[in-house]
């Protein structure tokens, strides 16, 4: 059944300054079977053409077959195609702030791959190849969209993720539709590839009028224009400096995947099909093990030569990577072995392949020699890794390739030793934003003089990858331990601050619901909530006896109320004499304990005295309290929320020098300090995801210190930083905010390096798998 306009707004699409929003969301719902069957319409007249330009009886025979299945089926999928765009949607939808999706609909993972059969990998390179289509088709009308919509939604600048009506939902939609109905495979995947280019002309045609309307409305566009070679103009997120980890920003459209375009061309070795056989073990081979590469000096003793002069670049040379090849995935063993044998010639030019090293011995052996290869480019070419380290593992490309022809799971399995010692490798770099960082020199140098030797070894088996990991994790020992300990005093001080303000709040709850707390001014009544509540939750943190009142501090809340109440004193001034000495000195003993500065109570202590003298000498009564006036008679009551959850924790100074606490936003990037590149997208949210063990660039004392999220408080109160030296920086969730959107902190991308690597391998593949077959 159709949705109409009548239909109530989803709360998924529900923003506070939306009307335009809104109803342009719905709009599309209330208008989508039509645009289902309009789409079926051009693909059933897309199939007769095809129909009467077929070749063979064959060809003919499908194109008929689809055409009838799909007059059959059009009036279902209309039916549903509504129900499923709304679903897609509410899926991919993104409010304001809230993070975006963290990866594109059709991205395929490398170690996703072996758990993938073969009608999956082929679905998934249709569904990369109809999003090609779509891509080309509403590329300018799609950037004028993202813009309008961004604004309607109350945007400052333009994020695409924030515009519901991207492409690949709509895809998404229709190949859901698509899955459900009875018809064989060959059938609908005859439809998707002429649907996607009925879909791309359907969808330009609805972004346009969308502008329109929009633009009628008053909308006007965030972002920046830019006015194209043909003349039009488009609206673009503001462009920054970094770029996704070596590979430049994912769109999620068409087939930017993150990756450079193929550089060689010819027919393509590396697909996506040939990757999953490759993981699984299709390819099998029991050529002899490789030899060492002709080297005329030892590579340790070169990179060491060059690493000491830092005017001069090591110039190890990257072997060539330009294997991406494009031709029909379809060919069969004839042409598989003749890609072999073109490759091989390219790697027999490389440096590094003496004719005494193994060559490859078939298919499988030249598709693993291809991946080491990509995945080694990708790794040196991440850009959140120093330059030494970068062309460290150029020079280990060598070793990786024997291990790769003797020790096919080195694909397949993430635990290889191979694997592991790269990442290990990989993770420590990533503690340093520069050759010039404290401590690198020293990492560089166990890496050369332990790992350095596989450089030019003759690699037998993966028991050297994890002779050298042991080695390495052996030297790092003593410096992770000390690391460890600073991380862990800091994080014992962070819990204990945080522990005590979750009680503060419970007990600030507690007082506020005191009768007499709103006769007294407010300035009273906001130190007994804030700093007094936290004196009474220290007392009980600390207390190994299990007093109710450790300290009697709670009890002293009832008498600051009193004394602080001259209409009630002046009838007691001896007992108020009597307590005043005592209740200041008590007073001040509380505050001692938490470490709180005198002179942010100076002023509650002077008003508490002058209203002591105003009982002792009469007076006007004092102003009425100014915190929380009392509500009109009938009025309804409701419960204040608690004073400390909505402030900031307050931290000792000794739990403060403990933790390297960062009690106040440091200034924007001065003038002088350029930010540092940050390797991740222009358009990422107000506070990308941070999780334990997120690398980040953050300004400390006027300089750049590369540093990595350890602890995070089981309330989200504070953060943790550790750098690789062990000292500590931590700060509230508040100041984090604020850090990031002034540029004093940047989060690099969280998935670890040789991933990344891997993963762009596969999108290579899926590159020449969709560039193979038009």
């Amino acid at each position: 059944m159709a949705l109409t306009q009548s239909a109530p707004p989803d709360k998924a699409f529900s923003d506070g300054n939306a009307p335009h929003y809104q109803r342009l969301v719905q709009g599309v719902l209330a208008d989508s079977r039509q645009l289902m069957e309009r789409v079926a319409e051009a693909t059933r007249m897309s199939l007769q053409q095809r129909q009467d330009q077929a070749r063979t009886p064959g060809e003919h025979q499908g194109m008929l077959e689809a055409q009838q299945q799909l007059m059959r089926l059009t009036s279902v999928m209309g039916e549903r195609y509504p129900g499923a765009l709304r679903k897609a949607l509410e899926q991919q939808t993104t409010a304001p702030g809230e993070e975006k999706p963290s990866r594109s609909l059709f991205t395929i993972h490398f170690d996703e791959l072996e758990l993938m059969d073969e009608s999956q990998v082929t679905e998934s390179i249709e569904r990369a190849r109809a999003t090609q289509v779509l891509a080309s088709a509403v590329e300018g009308p799609l950037a004028d969209l993202d813009a309008l919509v961004c604004a309607a939604r109350g945007l400052p600048r333009v994020q695409p993720e924030h515009n519901p009506l991207r492409p690949e939902v709509f895809l998404q939609a229709l190949q859901a539709v698509v899955s459900q109905m009875q018809a064989p495979a060959q059938v609908r995947q005859d439809w998707m590839a002429h649907m996607a280019k009925a879909l791309g002309s359907e969808l330009r045609g609805l972004y346009l009028a969308q502008i329109d309307k929009l633009k009628q409305g008053g909308v006007q566009p965030a972002g920046y224009a830019m006015r194209q070679a043909d003349g039009q103009v488009v609206y673009v997120a503001p462009a920054g400096d970094g770029v996704s980890p070596g590979f430049g920003a994912e769109t999620g459209m068409g087939m930017d995947l993150g990756l450079p375009a193929a550089a060689g061309s010819g027919d393509p070795l590396l697909t996506l099909d040939r990757l999953r056989r490759l993981l699984i073990g299709e390819f099998s081979s029991q050529a002899a093990p490789a030899q060492p590469p002709a080297a005329d000096e030892p590579f340790a003793e070169r990179f060491a030569r060059e690493f000491e002069s830092p005017a001069v670049l090591p110039q190890i040379d990257p072997p060539a990577t330009d294997f991406a090849m494009t031709v029909p995935a379809a060919f069969e063993a004839l042409q598989e072995m003749n890609q072999v044998g073109q490759m091989m010639e390219r790697l027999g030019a490389q440096p590094g392949n003496g004719p005494g090293q193994r060559r490859a011995a078939g298919l499988g052996d030249a598709l693993s020699m291809e991946v080491v290869a990509l995945m080694v480019d990708n790794i040196a070419r991440d850009s959140r890794l120093p330059w030494p380290v970068q062309q460290f593992v150029r020079a280990l490309e060598p070793a990786l390739m024997q291990l790769a022809l003797a020790d096919p799971r080195f694909f397949s399995n993430k635990e290889h030793p191979a694997r592991r010692l790269l990442q290990d490798i990989t993770d420590h770099a990533m503690a340093f934003n520069g050759a010039e960082a404290p401590g690198f020199k020293h990492f560089m140098r166990s890496l050369m003089d332990l790992a350095g030797p596989l450089a030019s070894a003759t690699i037998e088996s993966a028991d050297d990858f994890e002779q050298v990991r042991q080695q390495l994790h052996a030297q790092w020992a003593g410096g992770e331990q000390a690391r460890e300990q600073e991380r862990q005093r800091a994080i014992e001080a962070l819990q204990h601050a945080e522990q005590r303000h979750l009680l503060a709040a419970q007990i600030s709850g507690e007082i506020r619901l005191l009768p007499q707390i709103d006769h007294i001014p407010g300035e009273i009544a906001q130190f007994l909530l804030g700093p007094w509540a936290q004196v009474i939750a220290q007392a009980r943190l600390a207390d190994k006896t299990g007093s109710a009142d450790p300290g009697s501090y709670q009890e002293l809340v009832g008498i600051l109320v009193w004394s602080a109440q001259p209409e009630l004193t002046r009838m007691h001034t001896g007992e108020l004499a009597r307590l005043i000495p005592q209740l200041l000195a008590r007073l001040r003993d509380g505050l001692a304990l938490i470490d709180y500065p005198a002179d942010r109570t100076e002023a509650v202590f002077e008003q508490l005295m002058q209203l002591h003298q105003q009982a002792f000498q009469g007076g006007p009564k004092p102003a009425a309290p100014s915190h929380s006036p009392a509500p009109p008679p009938g009025a309804e009551s409701v419960e204040p929320p608690d004073l400390l959850l909505d402030e900031e924790p307050w931290v000792a100074p000794s739990e403060a020098q403990d933790s390297g606490f960062m009690d106040d936003l440091q200034p924007s990037v001065p003038g002088d300090l350029e930010p540092l590149p940050t390797p991740t997208p222009a358009d990422a949210p107000a506070r990308p995801a941070l999780a334990v063990g997120s690398w980040v660039n953050l300004l400390v004392a006027g300089q750049w210190e590369r540093t990595q999220l350890s602890w995070v408080g089981s309330h989200g109160t504070f953060f943790l930083f550790t750098n690789a030296s062990g000292r500590t920086q931590s700060m509230t969730l508040r100041l984090l905010d604020r850090c990031i959107q002034q540029g004093s902190l940047q989060v690099l991308s969280q998935q670890p390096v040789v991933d990344v690597a891997l993963d762009a391998v596969a999108q290579t593949a899926m590159r020449n798998s969709v560039e193979g077959k038009q």
